[in-house]
């Protein structure tokens, strides 16, 4: 019987065959390896890439990051979703830069005490850009584990959960720390899927007790996801010379400080222009008239199902100062912090821009 490390032992050299050219792979640098990671989390390779892209080019450093604003970082991040972690890294460049003297944590422990790391990124951080001999656990890693050791359970919770950091740490060779953890998601995200695993091109299907018990499609033992649940959103497109009337998203954590339309959350069975109409003025304090439809996207945010339906508007008089406002072209709008509804809208209303 293999043990756990021997299971692996073929994985270094699948790697370098076959693992993706991605640009933070380029310059494994601390502060690149961080910034993919955050960015990765909950979201598509495919997805990441161009954001990352256009983040280095803007904000190429840590220096540059502690010494950009709040919204600049946010602007940059908009439309990627989940942007706590914008604002963590934020704060957390902050400390490095001004309380840390521009110096990177080498280890584990050091990188906890910034907000919004967790185990995790600490892991990937210090043993991709540092070589230290530090385990991992994302969605990928646990997945692969659960299935090659045979880990049963909720790999997110309990002991199922510390089982498999128990074992992503023994399986850690004594060299090439960096290479085989980001193998090892690499398997994950390209062979060892969700679903339909790729089995038949794994270097681990040999060794794997999923594989040889017929466990494939039942490993790892996840929950069964949330319910989804349908919104409607109406949004007043409010236009003025060229400009559009928007407001910056306050006294929410969901979405804080990004600028948006102004928007109602329909009832069910409401009519959205009779809803805008209504939470216009207890919001924002205008009074308008919806008039014709002008886009209709969807999003999805968490187990949120949304249709955005957006609503050319009439003012009846001048917009009181209720909150933070102001009036933008579409060009502006895109370099502020908003979310990838907007984007979407923006899309709508103008196809060929």
């Amino acid at each position: 019987m293999k043990t756990a490390r021997g299971r692996f032992s073929g994985l270094l050299r699948w790697y370098a065959r076959h693992k993706r050219k991605l640009p933070w792979r380029d310059h494994p640098d601390p502060y690149q390896v961080w910034l993919s990671e955050l960015m990765l989390q909950q979201t598509q390779v495919q997805t990441v890439v161009p954001y990352f892209e256009l983040f280095i080019e803007h904000l190429p450093d840590v220096d540059a990051v502690a010494n950009a604003t709040e919204q600049e970082v946010l602007a940059l991040w908009s439309g990627l979703g989940y942007y706590r972690r914008a604002r963590s890294f934020h704060a957390a460049a902050r400390t490095i830069v001004f309380e840390l003297g521009g110096r990177f944590p080498e280890d584990v422990a050091g990188w906890l005490r910034l907000p919004g790391v967790g185990r995790y990124t600490a892991g990937a951080i210090v043993s991709i850009a540092f070589g230290v001999r530090a385990p991992i656990l994302d969605g990928n890693v646990a997945r692969v584990l659960s299935r090659v050791c045979e880990v049963y359970g909720n790999p997110r919770k309990g002991e199922s959960k510390r089982r498999l950091w128990e074992l992503a740490a023994e399986i850690l060779p004594d060299r090439s720390i960096s290479e085989f953890n980001q193998a090892l998601m690499e398997l994950g995200a390209l062979v060892c899927v969700p679903r339909n695993p790729r089995c038949v091109i794994c270097p681990l299907r040999d060794t794997c007790a999923a594989k040889r018990l017929g466990l494939e499609q039942t490993l790892p033992e996840l929950p069964p996801p949330k319910k989804s649940v349908r919104v409607t959103l109406a949004a007043a497109i409010i236009e003025e010379k060229g400009k559009l009337l928007v407001y910056r998203r306050e006294g929410v954590e969901l979405m804080k400080n990004m600028w948006e339309f102004p928007e109602a959350e329909c009832g069910d069975g409401e009519d959205p222009c009779a809803a805008l109409a209504r939470e216009a003025q207890e919001k924002y304090g205008l009074d308008l008239t919806p008039g014709r439809e002008l886009a209709k996207v969807k999003h999805s945010i968490m187990n949120r199902r949304i249709v955005l339906r957006a609503y050319a508007a009439k003012l009846e008089r001048r917009p009181p100062r209720i909150g933070k406002r102001k009036w933008v072209s579409p060009e502006e709008l895109l370099n502020l912090p908003t979310s990838s509804m907007i984007h979407k809208v923006l899309g709508k209303l103008n196809p060929d821009g």
